[in-house]
């Protein structure tokens, strides 16, 4: 028969194999933005803590019922990180202290409690509440101070935030037998792989989620017809482990180089459609799919307090760089080229610059939500670049 305390040990184990493989994928990538490096963290820190509360169920050993709740005091923190990150702003001060004073107070009395799983983690219900003021800062951001895909990331992170919220008060015995945050870690495992392709409304979200749970719930009727369970709590927990199990998948096929299959084409699709009569229309048309989206073209006046000349060298590497290539630049470029593009982003809140025509010079700029697909999004960057180059240097009044 199965107990509540193999359940949670099974779940647990999805919720790590899938928050560890995001932190796996950011890790080994070069060049990782300030965001992947939190986003690293965030999934680093849970994975362990589902690996470890998994392997305290499994083998009854005090010391990984301490260790768990020490990385769970420490996810509130780590999300709130992001969330400044993401929002490119500081927290309020009372949220920041009650965040990191509640991480504090959370592993010393771990330390102090040391005896037993069940006793020390009830310490921790500060970790919901914790996460309930950075999703508020999220939920209630000035949305008009950050760019589209700035805001579809946040969107996306918010909803999966606010789920791991709820499912957090089942790891105190509200409402099940057993803990479910590992399903709403996965849940911001999988808005993570997703990048742009994640649903970017609450109505396509619960689509989504709406599909998931029927696809869960058949798996699992199929499994229990097969197998009558012994008891409502095995029924429940073959169903948690279902879901756990179909989540940890799809977090593990968005990480694949081919989870962004739908976002390519949608966009190949916007660049075929789109209107290359001129150069304002071809962006105007082609800036409506991701990553594209809320693109700026910086121009003439807009670059009157740079030298084109210098923005012109920032570019050596290749028609598209981001701010992390700028501040890695080698000794020998022009340091001062690199310092004018990067002021350029800064100015206009945007991580990746595009260069479209060198004369006259026409920048294009884009802001990038926390994404682990970069790359993916860069090789669509070059494409639109190569476009609209082409169209930027065809004589006036010609059409093809």
């Amino acid at each position: 028969m199965m107990t509540a305390a193999d359940t949670q040990m099974l779940v647990d184990g999805f919720g790590a194999l899938g928050a560890l493989a995001v932190a796996l994928v950011l890790a080994r990538r070069p060049g990782r933005t300030t965001v992947q490096n939190v986003l690293m963290l965030v999934f680093g820190l849970a994975g362990l803590f589902y690996v470890f509360r998994a392997l305290a169920n499994a083998t009854g050993v005090e010391a990984f019922g301490l260790a768990s709740l020490i990385l769970a005091c420490a996810l509130p923190l780590s999300a709130l990180l992001l969330a400044e990150n993401l929002l490119r702003r500081h927290a309020p001060l009372a949220i920041k202290l009650v965040v990191a004073g509640g991480t504090i107070l959370g592993v010393v009395a771990a330390g102090l409690a040391g005896s037993g799983l069940e006793r020390a983690f009830n310490l921790a219900i500060y970790v919901p509440l914790a996460l309930a003021l950075v999703l508020g800062l999220i939920m209630f951001r000035d949305r008009a101070t950050l760019a589209p895909m700035e805001n579809a990331a946040l969107d996306s992170y918010g909803r999966a935030l606010l789920a791991a919220g709820l499912l957090a008060l089942t790891d105190f015995g509200l409402g099940s037998s057993f803990g479910l945050s590992a399903l709403g870690m996965l849940g911001l495992a999988y808005a993570a792989a997703a990048g742009a392709s994640a649903p970017r409304r609450w109505v396509d979200a619960l689509k989504e989620l709406a599909l998931a749970a029927m696809t869960s719930v058949l798996l699992a009727a199929a499994l229990l017809f097969s197998r009558p369970p012994a008891s409502l709590l095995e029924a429940q927990g073959v169903l948690a482990i279902t879901v756990s199990a179909l989540l940890a998948l799809s977090v593990l096929l968005r990480l694949q180089s081919g989870g962004g299959d739908q976002q390519r084409r949608l966009f190949e699709q916007a660049l075929a459609a789109a209107d290359t009569s001129q150069l304002a229309r071809f962006i105007d048309t082609a800036s409506r799919a991701a990553p594209l989206q809320g693109l700026v073209l910086v121009e003439g006046p807009d670059l009157s307090a740079y030298d084109d000349g210098r923005l012109l060298a920032a570019f050596v590497d290749g028609a598209v760089t981001d701010l992390v290539q700028l501040e890695r630049a080698p000794a020998d470029n022009d340091r001062e080229a690199c310092e004018q593009l990067r002021d350029l982003l800064r100015r206009h809140a945007s991580t990746h610059a595009i260069l479209i025509s060198a004369t006259p010079l026409r920048v294009a700029l884009i802001a990038l939500g926390g994404s682990t697909r970069t790359e993916e999004d860069e090789r669509a960057m070059v494409l639109f670049q190569k476009m609209a180059s082409l169209i930027a240097a065809r004589p006036a009044g010609a059409t093809t």
